[in-house]
């Protein structure tokens, strides 16, 4: 599979997956329900894999899982999952995948000192821009709760990239990393819900069980993060996360179909500003030569 092939991949779940969960935890599920089936489900699905690779995977690689577990494993997705009880779908999209390559390039520069290049500092800031627009309404014309949700959305986009920049480093290819996250996010999530919350989920209908198993666990939980490696390293970090400015848009369109979420004027301007802050970034996002950006990239792939 092509980088960008990946990269669509990743935009359709992840515009996707914010309607179903927020459909999840307003209606039969608790948040930590749906973080056991988003990590238990996963390490199921990654165990045979990684017991036939168990040799071949280094141990600079299971220790460099521990803090990309906490970027893009059980702590990114609490903060999701539990913002969606306070915040509509179309916020979790707009401030989560929406504003990431924002979150790269001021993260890339304080904490890996990476030098931006101008399109990703004007698209960083319109991106910004957008995000203030949109707490600004949150804070107006919603319950304090909803600012809450944005809150958590924001601080999850900010893991998720400090996960995208540590990835580039890391050298494990997209399956090691990603069976990696799940399997330590699993050791922490599993225990946590059998000792706060045990038997909730067999109370719940077998229909809507079996439709959040295949988008916490299989889908999110397993194909998107796959994919996201995969584009991480055909494309590096910057075009990786620049490629997802459709996101924000498919998920109110889905949100206003499945949820009748409605967007007010301000909430769609701010959502435009996102989406063009990403467009605007999605070239090399940090200064350098395109050589040595290439080269990068290739001893990922």
């Amino acid at each position: 599979m092509s980088g960008y092939a990946a990269a669509v991949v990743v935009v359709l779940i992840w515009g996707s997956y914010p309607v179903a969960t927020r459909a999840g935890v307003t209606g039969s599920f608790a948040p930590q329900d749906l973080i056991l089936l988003r990590f238990g489900v996963g390490a199921l699905l990654f165990l045979p894999w990684v017991a036939m690779h168990f040799r071949a995977i280094r141990r600079e690689a299971w220790l460099q899982g521990v803090p990309l577990a906490l970027f893009q494993g059980a702590g990114m997705a609490a903060l999701v999952i539990c913002g969606l009880q306070f915040a509509p779908a179309n916020h979790a999209a707009a401030l989560g995948p929406g504003v990431a390559p924002a979150w790269v390039a001021l993260l890339g520069y304080l904490v890996f000192s990476k030098r931006p290049s101008a399109r990703m500092v004007v698209g960083a800031g319109l991106s910004a821009f957008g995000v203030v627009i949109l707490a600004t309404s949150s804070a107006s014309m919603h319950s304090p709760a909803v600012l809450m949700g944005d809150l958590m959305f924001l601080a999850a986009s900010a893991l998720g990239a400090l996960y995208v920049l540590q990835l580039r480093s890391w050298g494990a290819n997209a399956i090691q990393a990603a069976a990696i996250v799940t399997l330590y996010s699993a050791l922490a999530v599993v225990p946590w819900h059998l000792q706060s919350a045990p038997g909730t989920l067999w109370q719940v209908a077998p229909l809507a069980l079996l439709w959040q198993i295949l988008w916490q666990g299989v889908l999110i939980g397993c194909i998107a993060l796959v994919a996201l490696n995969h584009a991480i390293a055909r494309l590096g970090p910057d075009r990786a996360s620049a490629l997802v400015a459709l996101v924000p848009a498919l998920s109110a369109v889905l949100g206003l179909l499945f949820l009748g979420e409605v967007l007010s004027s301000t909430e769609i301007a701010a959502i435009l500003a996102i989406s063009a802050g990403v467009s605007i970034g999605a070239s090399r996002a940090y200064g350098g030569s395109p050589a040595a950006s290439s080269a990068a990239v290739k001893r990922l792939a």
